[in-house]
């Protein structure tokens, strides 16, 4: 029987001790992740960025982005037509 406790001691010390070490690598990951948001977030203020509405930003930029790709388009477009008829003399 007491052979048997030590065992069971034995156990349960190796098992805190692995909990232990698990317990300092995601205290260390959570560090680091802090850390990475940290710098990201800096990196977003340095561009005069507001981390905080940043999607609003992206939503913006990209309709932005959209209507000018359109209006391009429409400008190839009217250019083309535009030069069709001297386009059909040629040929």
């Amino acid at each position: 029987m007491g052979q048997d406790l030590d065992e069971r001691l034995s156990q349960a010390l190796a098992e805190r001790e692995k909990l232990s070490s698990l317990s300092q690598k995601i205290q260390g990951r959570k560090e680091a992740a802090l850390k990475s948001l940290e710098d990201l977030r800096e990196e977003i203020l340095s561009k005069n960025l507001d981390p905080d509405s940043l999607d609003e930003t992206i939503e913006k930029l990209e309709r932005a982005y959209q209507e000018s790709v359109s209006n391009l388009e429409k400008e190839v477009s009217s250019a083309r037509e535009a030069i069709a008829p001297y386009l059909e003399k040629i040929k």
